[in-house]
């Protein structure tokens, strides 16, 4: 027997009309109630994808990303999918010129392990960033900018130790712009050479000598604005949105003026190291890139035996004796 359609009575200025609602489907409440209690949720392990996309959905709609009580532990609801899903969750993140998003939800993108594109540009996050070593631990990552941070050949080595020493890491990094970075220089290139994929390296505003570039790298100029354009994706891609726009309407009451002080001091020093090396490295519309060489293995051929014409008479002679009668 199958159940009746609820029908409900709404009463208006003018007449009365009837509407019509369907039962909702038990897919649908069981995925209301696992994103409702996801409190008592050990691990998705299992769980197909899809199922686990409509949940993470409607966590979103429940707000359970959200920072609004001490009740509500969104780190822990989003540790739940990425430890199953990281790819998923999250494959692609934006938050350029968005340092305070980055400082102000810092756990939050630590968690974010499936990242394959990464822009952290114009953040000035400098060499001590936590995000530097996060980056170094990022398997899946092709795409990294690091535009505008003053970074150091100190910084560079931050995410290329760790693969460099004991092969985790980023090692399919396939795209890397550390332009506008003025105190980069060739021993921090010199460490990029890790990365066996790495095809393309933006150099633009670096204090990088190209006449000392080893051989592996080729310079060639490409015309554009950058070598990326990345865009959030993911099922977390409307959940960061969110973050940022919190972190742009709201201000930290509790920060002081000697702390501004500095950061102001610490951006104007960076800018003013980038117009010292523009003078070398800035074209108009154009960007210093490097391009990987793959040097060609000489490859010998194997030695083969040629047989003389009485070693294969022998050999016909021998096999032909096998047919004798």
């Amino acid at each position: 027997m199958e159940r009746p359609t609820k029908i409900r009575k709404t009463k208006n200025t003018d007449e009365h009309s009837w509407e019509v609602r369907s039962p909702v489907s038990l897919y649908h409440r069981c995925i209301q109630y696992i994103a409702q209690n996801l409190h008592m949720v050990d691990s998705f392990y299992g769980f197909p994808d899809l199922v686990a996309a409509d949940i993470f959905k409607e966590s979103e709609k429940c707000k359970k990303f959200e920072i609004t009580s001490a009740e509500n532990d969104s780190l822990k609801n989003l540790q739940l999918f990425c430890e199953i899903y990281p790819d998923s969750v999250l494959s692609s993140l934006n938050l350029s010129t968005s340092c305070r998003a980055l400082n102000y939800w810092l756990e939050h993108f630590l968690v974010f392990s499936g990242l394959q594109s990464l822009d952290v540009s114009d953040c000035f996050l400098g060499d001590e960033h936590e995000i530097l070593s996060h980056i170094a631990h990022l398997k899946l990552l092709k795409s990294l900018n690091l535009r505008k941070n003053c970074l150091t050949d100190k910084g560079v080595s931050r995410f290329c130790a760790p693969f460099k020493l004991f092969r985790r890491g980023p090692e399919h990094l396939t795209v890397l712009d550390v332009s506008e970075n003025g105190c980069i220089s060739n021993r921090g290139i010199k460490m990029l050479q890790c990365f066996k994929d790495l095809q393309k390296v933006d150099i633009t505003g670096t204090s990088v000598k190209v006449k000392e570039i080893s051989n592996d790298w080729k310079v060639l100029p490409e015309k554009g604005e950058g070598l990326m354009s990345i865009k959030n994706e993911g099922w977390a891609s409307h959940v960061v949105c969110k973050w940022m726009e919190l972190a742009t309407r709201t201000r930290d009451k509790d920060e002081h003026k000697t702390s501004k002080f500095y950061a102001i001091k610490k951006r104007i020093k960076s800018r003013i190291s980038v117009q010292n090396v523009s003078k070398v490295s800035f074209v108009p519309q154009y960007r210093l890139v490097l391009h990987r060489i793959h040097h060609l293995k000489k490859v010998t051929a194997p030695c083969v035996k040629i047989p003389t014409l009485t070693e294969q008479d022998n050999n016909m002679d021998a096999i032909m004796n096998l047919y004798k009668p």
